[in-house]
């Protein structure tokens, strides 16, 4: 590859050799005046004389018109040389900024743990849209938490002023579902595989102007593409989907028809493989 340096050398040589070029043509000019001078005494009183004379004078005046272009190419020659060695430094320069602003980035990614710099885009995607599942999944087990203990504390305080039968048993259900939502959200930020299946997916996301749904089951459980999926809302049918692109963890799912009237699919929805459709 023909690089800065290189050119560097063969500008510097070319320097060098327009320079021996003018010291040597100057000391031939200098040669041929020496030369004519001892034969022109004889001559010069005589129109042959005056015609040598003339010839020689015509002959230094070339000579130091091509010494004067040799003298500009070499000036020139050592401004392209001065240009390069400027341009040399800016890139060498410009190359140590870049080597270090890569590894930084280089370390950043590194520390997210992305694989970017491999440009795994499906390897991105899939984590960021799994950190998302996850972040969902958080805020829903909190909020179930936080309803739990305020239902709680309300039948505490009942229980305190009536102290009945009927205020203990609300007393006693209201501390069975503040246990069983503290004991499901014990595992907050992390999704278990084995409890994400066909039949108990998550909506994690909804696209509107595709009519895309997002699904946390991917070729991990099993799913494929053309698979058919009915999403619910608690128990009741919100709409029929159809899979259309599958990742690792992930699946895009198309809605083929509407369940529910009005109704379109939200994030948290439920998701279940329908059987008694063919795919």
């Amino acid at each position: 590859m023909f690089t800065h340096s290189q050119h560097y050398e063969q500008t510097r040589a070319a320097a060098t050799a327009v320079a021996g070029a003018v010291r040597c043509w100057f000391g031939i000019s200098i040669v041929l005046v020496l030369a004519w001078s001892p034969l022109s005494p004889a001559q010069q009183s005589g129109e042959s004389g005056n015609i040598e004379l003339l010839e020689l004078k015509t002959t230094l005046e070339a000579s130091a018109r091509q010494i004067r272009e040799l003298e500009a190419q070499l000036a020139a020659s050592k401004v392209q040389i001065t240009t390069l060695t400027q341009s040399v430094a800016a890139a060498n320069s410009d190359a140590a900024q870049a080597r270090e602003q890569f590894e930084k980035l280089r370390t950043v990614l590194e520390g997210l743990g992305i694989g970017a710099l491999e440009g795994s885009r499906d390897q991105v995607q899939e984590k960021l849209l799994a950190a998302l599942s996850d972040l969902r999944i958080v805020d829903d087990q909190k909020r179930n938490v936080t309803d739990a203990l305020m239902a709680l504390s309300e039948a505490a305080l009942v229980f305190a002023k009536n102290n009945d039968a009927s205020s203990k048993g609300a007393l006693d259900v209201a501390l069975s579902r503040a246990e069983e939502a503290v004991r499901t959200s014990s595992g907050a930020g992390t999704t278990s595989e084995s409890a994400t299946d066909l039949h108990n997916a998550k909506v994690v996301s909804w696209k509107p102007e595709a009519a895309l749904t997002v699904l946390n089951v991917g070729s991990r459980q099993g799913v494929r593409v053309g698979m058919p999926f009915t999403l619910y809302r608690g128990e009741q049918p919100i709409a029929q989907v159809l899979v259309v692109d599958v990742r690792k963890s992930v699946c895009g799912a198309v809605v083929q028809e509407s369940l529910a009237q009005g109704a379109v699919p939200t994030v948290g929805d439920r998701g279940q493989i329908d059987p008694n459709r063919a795919f």
